[in-house]
């Protein structure tokens, strides 16, 4: 659906009036990604890193790009290709896109798009459509795919994957709790990216029967295609995932599907197509709030669930012993709650208003009811929340030997054993006391 650093595709309203110039694109977006970009933004420290970039005077990615398909690929221009042209710069008009933009058309099967943001003053953007893509869909699913790669064009998408390649390049040793964030973020990226192609191209029947195309790689002349029945199937998709969550296997278009038809039925599209200002849709907002848990939620399992309380319950006693939660034990405790969802911080912020005592009690109780074998490991985590400071204090061996024993059902020599094991995996002493 979309490559690490080009935002890619993949996977009747009324001509605007053109007394306003610019569409007031925040209105337009998904609130969830919004916010996202802007935490991811500031926690990859947008601003200081795209200066440590300029003053290293890197070649930009989009001048690379911007050379291969100079070299390879057919630029569209009105002299070659006045219709496609024409559609595109239509499409630019109804979402009033004011900079420039090149379009390229790159010889390939593949149906794919994708944009890039040139930052350089000036200098046009990009959008390349490939071969197969022009091949396949017919003008008004093109519209759509123009529509949803302005829409990556409009939003910092293309910036904040920079920042992200930047930082970890090969994507590689990205932390957890930041990775299932970006991965959030990138799908949700994609329903804003889909509403500004609804407002190109603004027919249910073609954006579905364009995912069709794309997940099938079947031309919609060669079968009888029924939209209405392919809209049924996704329904019931939903329903399944919404009942079946897991963070490896999210439906993200049919969610994209449900999320433009709710957007297509909404006050906030009905504003758009008339070129009135709406700032918010309650209605639109509740039902995308519903819509994109299945998204956030990493896992529906009961004993996940009970993982979660245990951890953020456990971190936060164990952390208090000595009087105080320090940043070691908060990152360690943030860490393996980003293994049960994708906001631990909040969800941290949360418990601490709960009676933490009584939750980590009944989490234990019900963990160990299921799986006995578990109690190991959670003695594992405590004693990691307790070490990782660098300084071992007689109440956190205290508290750890009652739990072992009175709540764990261990003999105090298995608790002393698995508090050894851990030491020796991940104790680092204080160097400067």
């Amino acid at each position: 659906m979309h490559s690490s650093s080009p935002s890619s595709f993949r996977a009747g309203i009324t001509k605007p009036n053109n007394t306003r110039k610019y569409m007031n694109t925040n209105h337009v977006r998904v609130s969830l990604e919004v916010d996202l970009e802007e935490k991811l933004f500031k926690m990859l420290e947008g601003e200081m890193i795209e200066k440590i970039i300029a003053e290293a005077n890197y070649e930009p990615e989009e001048n690379i790009w911007k050379n291969i398909l100079e070299g390879h690929s057919f630029k569209v221009t009105h002299e070659m290709a006045p219709k496609l042209y024409d559609l595109f710069q239509d499409v630019k008009e109804k979402l009033r896109y004011c900079k420039p933009i090149d379009f390229y058309i790159t010889n390939s099967a593949e149906l794919n798009a994708f944009a890039l943001t040139r930052i350089e003053k000036g200098e046009a953007d990009i959008i390349n459509i490939n071969s197969g893509l022009i091949s396949m869909f017919d003008d008004d699913e093109l519209r759509f795919v123009i529509g949803h790669e302005i829409g990556h064009l409009i939003t910092r998408y293309a910036r904040v994957l920079k920042l992200i390649d930047f930082i970890f390049p090969g994507l590689e040793n990205i932390p957890l709790i930041l990775a299932h964030k970006i991965e959030l973020w990138q799908k949700v990226s994609e329903l804003t990216a889909d509403r500004f192609g609804y407002i190109a191209s603004p027919s249910v029947e073609k954006c579905v029967s364009g995912f069709f195309k794309m997940a099938s790689g079947l031309n919609t002349d060669r079968i009888k295609f029924d939209y209405q029945a392919y809209i049924r199937d996704n329904e019931k998709i939903l329903d399944y995932f919404s009942e079946n969550r897991n963070l490896l296997s999210h439906p993200v278009n049919p969610l994209r599907i449900k999320a433009i038809e709710l957007f297509g039925e909404s006050k906030l599209f009905a504003a758009i197509s008339q070129d009135k200002d709406l700032n918010h849709d309650d209605e639109l907002a509740q039902k995308m709030q519903k819509l994109i848990e299945i998204l956030i939620t990493i896992s529906s399992s009961p004993m996940d669930a009970q993982r979660k309380l245990f951890v953020a319950s456990a971190g936060i006693l164990m952390a208090q012993v000595d009087k105080e939660i320090d940043e070691e034990e908060l990152e360690q405790i943030l860490e393996a709650l980003s293994m049960y969802t994708v906001f631990p911080k909040e969800f941290l912020s949360d418990m601490c208003k709960e009676n933490v005592q009584k939750i980590f009690e009944e989490s234990v109780r019900n963990i160990i009811s299921q799986n006995p074998a578990e109690r190991t490991q959670l003695l594992e985590y405590m004693a990691s929340v307790a070490f990782c400071d660098s300084n071992m204090f007689p109440t956190e061996m205290d508290f750890l030997f009652e739990t072992g024993e009175k709540m764990l059902g261990l003999t105090r020599r298995e608790t002393a054993q698995i508090m050894a094991v851990t030491l020796q995996q991940g104790f680092i002493p204080e160097l400067y006391k």
